[in-house]
Parts: C-alpha cells; sequence; structure tokens
C-alpha cells in the first residue's frame, strides 16, 4: 500500500526570501508563516511572546504532548515575540528556521529601540566627561609648562607635560577603538596588551572562529565593558558564541545590541554568553 503522499519541499533560500520579500511588501505574519509552512513542508508553526501570547499562526494547531514540538529563538527586543514554536520539522530544516527566527524578530522590532538610543547618547556623554578629565586637563598643564618655558623656565618640564599629555590621548584611543585591530581576535590582542600595560595579566583567549565588522566591535565592547579575564569564541551550529567572565552594568541593553544583529546575550553568575550569527563570522587563523 503506497504511503502518504509527501509534500513538495522548497529550496531554503527561496522560503526565506519570499517571507522577507512578503514582510517588505506590508505583507502580515500570517502570510510569512504560511510561506514558512507551505515552503518547508512543516505541519505548524506558532510565533509567541515571552508571555506564550501567540502573535500569528499557520498549519495544525498545536495540540497534546505526542507531536515532536521545536522552539527556535526568535531575536527581538524584550516583550515582544520570543519563540517560534515548530511542529513537523526535521533536524536539517534546524539552520533554516534560525534564519527564517531571525527575519520574523525584524519585523516585529520597531526599526530603532529607544533604549538603544538612549545608551549611546549615554555612552557619548561618558566618552565626553573621560576626555575632559583626562586629556584636555593633560593639555592645559602641557600649555601652562610651555608659557612658563617661552618665559625662561625649565624646557625639561614642558617637554615632559606634552609627554605626558600625548600619553593620556593615546590612552583615550585605546578606550575608544583598539589600534589597529582586524577582526574581534586582533582587537582581543590589543586589549590584552593593554591589561598587561596596566600590570593586570594577559586576557586568556580560545577560538575556532573569528567575528568582523559589526559584529566584533559588539563582542570587542562587551568583553572591554564587562573586564574579563578569559574568553572563548567557537562555534555553535549557525552561530558563534562568545563566552566570558565579568559583569555587565546594563545587560538587557546590550542583549538588545545583539537581537538588532539577529542574535541574543544571556548574563548570570559573573558569567556572559553573547550569540551572533555564522554570517557574521569567519573562521579563524
Amino acid at each position: 500500500m503506497p504511503g502518504p503522499p509527501m509534500l513538495a519541499v522548497a529550496e531554503p533560500g527561496a522560503v526565506l526570501g519570499a517571507m522577507a520579500g512578503l514582510l517588505a511588501d506590508g505583507g502580515g505574519l500570517s502570510d510569512a508563516l504560511d510561506e514558512l509552512v507551505s515552503g518547508l513542508g512543516l505541519r505548524g508553526v506558532a510565533l509567541r511572546t515571552a508571555a506564550g501570547e501567540v502573535l500569528g499562526a499557520s498549519g495544525e494547531v498545536l495540540r497534546g504532548l505526542s507531536t515532536p514540538v521545536l522552539e527556535v529563538p526568535v531575536p527581538v527586543r524584550a516583550g515582544a515575540a520570543s519563540t517560534l514554536t515548530v511542529t513537523g520539522a526535521r533536524p536539517s530544516q534546524l539552520p533554516t528556521l534560525r534564519a527564517a527566527a531571525s527575519i520574523l524578530g525584524l519585523a516585529v522590532t520597531p526599526a530603532v529601540d529607544a533604549s538603544l538610543l538612549d545608551a549611546a547618547e549615554a555612552e557619548r556623554e561618558a566618552l565626553a566627561d573621560a576626555l575632559h578629565d583626562g586629556p584636555v586637563q593633560a593639555v592645559v598643564v602641557a600649555r601652562l609648562a610651555a608659557d612658563a618655558a617661552a618665559r625662561g623656565g625649565d624646557a625639561t618640564v614642558a617637554r615632559q607635560a606634552a609627554q605626558d599629555a600625548l600619553a593620556e590621548l593615546r590612552r583615550a584611543l585605546w578606550q575608544i577603538r583598539p589600534r589597529g585591530a582586524d577582526g574581534l581576535l586582533a582587537a582581543l590582542g590589543q586589549l590584552s596588551a593593554q591589561r598587561v600595560d596596566a600590570g593586570l595579566g594577559p586576557l586568556a583567549v580560545t577560538a575556532d572562529v573569528d567575528l568582523s565588522g559589526t559584529a566584533a566591535a559588539l563582542a570587542y565592547r562587551v568583553v572591554q565593558v564587562a573586564g574579563a579575564a578569559d574568553v572563548s569564541v567557537s562555534r555553535d551550529g549557525g552561530f558563534a558564541n562568545v563566552d566570558l567572565d565579568g559583569a555587565l552594568p546594563t545587560p538587557e541593553l546590550w542583549a538588545a545590541r545583539a537581537r538588532v544583529l539577529g542574535g541574543d546575550l544571556f548574563a548570570s553568575a559573573g558569567r556572559i554568553r553573547l550569540v551572533l550569527p555564522l554570517s557574521t563570522a569567519r573562521t579563524a587563523p
């Protein structure tokens, strides 16, 4: 006796492209979820908030415990959709479902989170304060020493004051960006050198994958702000995990930044894990 007919399954890239196109053209979540179900031959999907509220669904209603259920995190801001619940998926479809979750996350997340704008403004204020209290004051001292030297004072004192001001400026630049950085691992190498210069131990780094661009910048800032002493960067399926010790003053804001890139951040008990899509990563040298 012949078995049940097999559903035609589309190419994953075509399914994701169709979902993105529907959402970009003003289509609803239901249309995108219908495309996901029909394109991948799934039994059903549901997009849920962290509180369990269903924002959209397609296919069979999820009933009972006998049906295998897959929960895929949806990278969006806190309070919005948090999981994509899937039935009838094959293990090989997990990377496609993660990519679909990222697309859906962008659809239900505001283009700009006000908290991220507030955090960026606060960082600018902090940077201005640091420059005023450090390099600017050193330059003022150097200017006074130069004026004194011009009136017959000790030129050696003026020269040393100028050297001290230059050192303050260089230290400030180290905090703004790692000198000569090319990817996350190079940036962490520079951060390790800073630690040694400050009399601390070097930064312990293990990695089988590197990050570049915005992802590398975010990971670097997390390591820097957390004051980490050890960092591990590793592949995990379609994602790169950045694990480190330390503490972040506002982990929810760093998590929001990670979600903008399609990732997430988890922090507890002095440990932090930053998760970023593998599309922003490259094999470590």
